[in-house]
């Protein structure tokens, strides 16, 4: 199994509108298509996408995955987590993406586990893609997905 580490660009990631927060209660969102994440050439190997840092003092209220278009032409499963360079599957736990849809955790948007949803040091955010069992991540012809949290800095509140 290899990794390989990937940098979203900067054009692909946008603070959401007041009125989109107010109706979605998420901040933040993060465009991925299939070419970020179509390198590697193993039937078991990771791409891990580096999405830009938490700021300081954050709070990781709500955290969810839309594949837009599924993911396709690898022949084995291949999955999503959401976290941190720490623990890659903080706010989405491994999930599927070749099927479209939402993609939200058991408990309705809330991130998967307590650690690592705070800190008073930024953190870096990953999205985490593993291919599985069979074919490869650069045999990808198809896929994108967006990727949403609600971030905020304790120190804008109050």
């Amino acid at each position: 199994m290899a990794t390989t580490n990937n940098t979203l660009a900067d054009a692909q990631k946008s603070v959401l509108s007041a009125q989109a927060r107010a109706y979605s209660g998420f901040t933040h969102k993060w465009t991925v298509k299939y070419t970020d994440v179509d390198d590697g050439s193993g039937a078991t190997d990771d791409i891990i996408l580096a999405l830009g840092n938490t700021p300081a003092n954050f709070i990781i209220t709500r955290a969810m995955v839309n594949v837009t278009t599924a993911f396709d032409g690898t022949a084995g499963t291949f999955k999503i987590e959401v976290g941190t360079d720490g623990t890659d599957n903080n706010f989405i736990a491994a999930a599927d993406v070749k099927t479209a849809g939402p993609i939200i955790d058991d408990a309705g948007a809330v991130p998967n586990t307590l650690v690592g949803s705070f800190a008073a040091t930024a953190d870096a955010l990953t999205a985490t893609f593993t291919n599985a069992s069979s074919g490869a991540p650069e045999d990808l012809t198809a896929g994108e997905l967006d990727i949403y949290l609600a971030m905020i800095s304790t120190d804008d509140v109050g």
